[in-house]
């Protein structure tokens, strides 16, 4: 966990320091992928994708501290069904989040970035889903 952690944190920072516009090229290639959901958002994107940006940055500030980041991503994802998210949504983010990575950075963003940056989405869109859509009893 601690080398994934490290990978993430690193291919973050490279991507941003690169790019300012990394939340612009993640809602592109989203529309791409998935254009059912333009609709979601406003016809501005930009603050969008700053505010995308901060939100990821601020998750992978705390991806440690369970404590911290459990309770305000299950709150974020329940604000998110308001909006329309839907549970098939997240696992779309998560292949848009890697090739929005991989636009970004290029050849510098390896397989084994790749597989970090897989498994700490798929736990933690886990813990998403579980708490905005929960399953009856």
């Amino acid at each position: 966990m601690e080398d994934d952690i490290r990978r993430i944190r690193k291919t973050w920072a490279a991507a941003v320091g690169a790019n300012d516009i990394v939340g612009t090229i993640f809602y592109r290639n989203l529309f791409q992928v998935a254009p059912e959901t333009r609709g979601l958002f406003p016809d501005d994107i930009d603050p969008q994708g700053r505010k995308l940006v901060l939100t990821l940055s601020w998750i992978l500030d705390h991806v440690e501290d369970s404590s911290t980041l459990i309770p305000a991503a299950e709150d974020l994802a329940r604000r998110h069904v308001a909006y329309g998210v839907q549970a098939d949504h997240y696992p779309i983010v998560g292949e848009v989040l890697i090739n929005t990575l991989k636009d970004t950075l290029g050849g510098d963003f390896t397989d084994e970035d790749v597989g970090a940056w897989v498994r700490i989405y798929s736990d933690l869109s886990q813990t998403m889903t579980a708490a905005a859509y929960p399953q009856p009893t």
